[in-house]
């Protein structure tokens, strides 16, 4: 498949060049493109790089790298400025609110079900108005409050999910539940296992594993909780190959749901930064979740996932050409690989007065060049603290 050179990106195979092998100082030719070295090579030399890949991930992607004349499935209701406040002030709620939840759960305390579903339904007026707001407000992230803020992801993504599968809204506030509470089982396992800066052994994998029976366990004691929110949190690890804990269930015993949560909860765990690993960027994190479909995951719902989620999806972190950072802001439906960022990073690592600008438009640096993007950034690549970053835009 034929794309332009600077949307190449490491773990590509390249096929062929739009010249002549000889004439790039590449050391082979059609070769798995492993260096960001060979990869600025390739930039500088071709314009167009052809690269091999499966068929029908093709057809789950090539969508996003020509213009389209496609108008988005559901046009933001109000502008991201306009949305901010509310989606700050409803994130801030959530994530106090799940923290103290936890706090009950591992104390085995009765849970304020109702408030839940409250915080829910916040999120979705939020979501259904701008998305984008949310999405990069759950960059955030801690590492000592991994399990509450990765639960407050999960129902962020799992809502705008639901609302881009065109969800009966009343399915997307029970999905949304289903995001918020599908690991409590986890607050159920030792703090030295969940945090365990290195691979578990044998004992202690088992041991992980019966978070999804305990969460089960522990929200089924509340009462009033709906059967299908019980469900994603001790289905949530099975896989469609029947491979899956803690019960190996085939894929159509397996809930629609719980499928959703299950391709969500992977996402955001490795876009994270945890005690044993780094982070990936969400473009690495995509090819993984991609490359599990039909064996971990539901194959139709992780390309509809793909579609949704995008190259550069809003908050995540990217370097442009001249050596800058932004951030993406939101993406541009009719030209996907040319989104609204704000740069926040100047070329020497420096924060720099924040300052939007729209890459489907000309704007150009003090050198004079054309704001482009070079590559998608993970949350470590960038020396500044991103929550301060964030807090500080607006």
């Amino acid at each position: 498949m034929k794309i332009p050179s600077e949307f190449i990106s490491l773990g590509m195979n390249i096929a062929k060049l739009d010249k002549p092998w000889k004439e790039v100082p590449v050391s082979f030719q059609e070769f798995t493109l492993n260096s960001e070295a060979d990869a600025e090579v390739l930039r500088q030399h071709c314009k167009f790089i052809y690269i091999e890949l499966e068929e029908d991930y093709w057809d789950t992607i090539k969508h996003i790298y020509p213009p389209t004349d496609a108008e988005p499935i559901h046009p933001e209701a109000k502008k991201l400025q306009e949305e901010y406040p509310r989606a700050k002030e409803t994130y801030e709620e959530a994530k106090d609110f799940i923290a103290q939840m936890m706090e009950s759960v591992k104390s085995d305390n009765v849970i304020d079900i109702k408030q839940s579903k409250t915080i829910v339904n916040k999120c979705i007026k939020s979501i259904f108005a701008n998305p984008n707001a949310m999405f990069w407000l759950s960059r955030i992230k801690k590492q000592d409050a991994y399990t509450a803020e990765h639960c407050l992801r999960v129902c962020v993504l799992a809502i705008a999910f639901g609302h881009f599968l065109d969800l009966p809204k009343s399915q997307i506030a029970t999905l949304g539940l289903c995001g918020m509470l599908h690991d409590v089982g986890k607050m159920k396992i030792p703090n030295e296992i969940i945090n365990k800066p290195g691979p578990l052994n044998e004992t202690e994998y088992k041991l992980m594993k019966e978070h999804t029976r305990l969460g089960y366990l522990y929200l089924k004691e509340q009462g009033g909780i709906d059967e299908l929110v019980c469900r994603a949190a001790v289905e949530h690890h099975e896989r469609v190959d029947g491979n899956g804990y803690p019960h190996n269930l085939p894929e159509d015993k397996i809930h629609f749901l719980s499928k959703i949560i299950s391709i969500i909860d992977c996402y955001d765990a490795v876009t994270s930064t945890r005690s044993y690993r780094a982070a990936f960027t969400p473009h690495q994190a995509l090819n993984i979740i991609y490359k599990e479909r039909a064996i971990h995951f539901d194959q139709e719902l992780v390309k509809q996932f793909i579609r949704m989620i995008g190259v550069y999806p809003p908050g995540s972190l990217v370097e442009m050409t001249n050596g800058e950072t932004a951030i993406v802001l939101s993406a541009n439906p009719d030209h996907k690989l040319q989104p609204k960022v704000e740069l926040i990073i100047d070329e020497h690592g420096i924060l720099r007065k924040p300052k939007v600008i729209d890459l489907t438009l000309d704007n150009y640096d003090e050198s004079n060049q054309i704001y482009k993007i070079k590559k998608p950034l993970t949350d470590e690549e960038i020396s500044l603290d991103l929550g301060i970053i964030i807090k500080e835009m607006h």
